[in-house]
């Protein structure tokens, strides 16, 4: 499979290179994510990730036909990244998956003027496309983690707030039998829990620490003790499970919270916590 991968991708890389060379709207194109990393680099399973700079977006977007010519398509839509752009999502046969993220030349222009560097270039990047000669000026001299700044208490006391109104949400829920909602806000409860989770490992270890993004390689960065009770707070499709799990979350986001609140000499709300977990702890399921 790692053979087939490989061959794939490469393949693909070089077909990409050949059609843009000859369609003038493209000006660039950038390969980040695994397969233009040295640290924690790509395997198997990995995905290729091209960031294009184009006129003429909605073209590509809307059609598939110039995509049709570098690969046996399964399927492919257009969706958004976290950040909002446009990309157009592709799985090829033999399931393997391009990402193709569409920037307009006006923004590469500004990038070039400002002497800017995009965030997903930090941790690798490969130029598969040039024609105006300038990734030097945006692509980084060494691949390392942006450094965060610095958690703003108004930040962390905001992230608690809205940790505790999804907690008591989900527990009515699961209350009132509504496992399938319950399970999909949990998505929404465990984005804060990821994000406390990476405030507290950058309290243990500085601002510089590592904590990647979305949660990859979190068995990696997180604390053992984190790590251990992590694991509790995931259930079956079942009412009391989902309570128990549910109050497991609970209880590893207030010791998250709290600790960093202590380290980082950050306001707590107390009174907030104690309200909504004596709330959770007389209906809890037995």
């Amino acid at each position: 499979m790692l053979a087939q991968s490989k061959n794939f991708y490469r393949q693909f890389e070089e077909n990409f290179i050949s059609w843009a060379k000859k369609t003038d709207d493209i000006r660039a194109a950038f390969v980040v994510g695994s397969r233009a990393r040295v640290d924690h680099p790509a395997d198997e399973w990995s995905d290729l990730d091209i960031i294009i700079f184009a006129n003429n977006n909605e073209t590509y977007l809307s059609t598939t036909d110039w995509l049709e010519k570098m690969g046996d398509i399964w399927t492919s839509f257009i969706y958004q990244t976290v950040s909002g752009e446009p990309e157009r999502l592709t799985l090829f046969k033999g399931g393997f998956q391009v990402d193709l993220v569409f920037h307009s030349n006006n923004e590469l222009s500004q990038l070039v003027k400002e002497r800017s560097t995009p965030s997903s270039f930090y941790r690798g990047v490969r130029v598969l496309i040039d024609k105006d000669n300038v990734s030097h000026y945006i692509v980084p001299a060494s691949f390392k983690l942006k450094t965060s700044s610095t958690i703003t208490e108004e930040a962390f006391v905001e992230v608690i707030n809205m940790f505790w109104f999804v907690a008591i949400y989900i527990a009515k829920q699961i209350l009132r039998g509504e496992l399938w909602v319950a399970k999909t806000r949990e998505n929404d409860m465990r984005a804060l829990m990821l994000q406390m989770i990476e405030w507290h490992a950058k309290a243990l270890h500085g601002e510089d620490y590592d904590v990647w993004h979305a949660g990859r390689f979190l068995d990696e960065w997180v604390d053992q003790a984190t790590l251990k009770e992590l694991k509790n707070t995931f259930s079956h499709y079942e009412k009391r499970d989902s309570f128990t799990a549910l109050v497991a979350t609970v209880n590893l986001f207030r010791r998250l919270s709290q600790e960093v609140a202590v380290r980082r000499q950050l306001r707590y709300p107390t009174e907030t916590d104690q309200t909504i977990t004596g709330w959770i702890k007389q209906r809890e399921i037995k």
